[in-house]
């Protein structure tokens, strides 16, 4: 009977053992397969990179690449702002209308989602823009 606990001990921490790769492993697959692109820049620096190693690249068209992207980003920004004030009439007729159709009780509770929003979409331009900022700061001192 004692063979039989200590061969059962033994598979228990084959098992054990066994899960515990299956896991290491499982985590490290997804932890490489998952997007870490944290905003804009991390985005381009992995766009650069992929195109340099794969490509092959020289530096004179990493230099041209960068060039691309920063006027095709002011192209971006262009046509974005241009129709910046259309797209603020639309969402106050939106807000106007969604607020017609609440009771007197529901367009406080509305009004605070529509302040949170606005507040978390103001945050979030201005670290876009702060990045831009040091981007921009870190091309001028020559660092990529």
């Amino acid at each position: 009977m004692k063979r039989n606990q200590w061969a059962a001990a033994l598979f228990a921490i084959l098992l054990f053992c066994a899960g515990a790769a299956v896991g290491a492993l499982g985590h490290r697959y997804y932890a490489a397969s998952v997007v870490n692109a944290k905003g804009a820049e991390d985005f381009r620096h992995h766009y650069i990179s992929e195109m340099q190693s794969r490509l092959s690249l020289t530096p004179a068209q990493v230099s041209q690449l960068e060039t691309i992207l920063d006027e095709t980003k002011a192209q971006y920004k262009a046509v974005r702002d241009s129709y910046h004030p259309a797209m603020v009439k639309i969402k106050h007729e939106q807000i106007s209308r969604v607020k017609a159709m609440l009771t007197p009780q529901q367009v406080p509770i509305y009004e605070q989602m529509v302040a949170d929003h606005e507040r978390r979409a103001r945050e979030q331009e201005a670290r876009d823009r702060q990045e831009e900022q040091r981007h921009e700061g870190s091309h001028k001192h020559g660092r990529p």
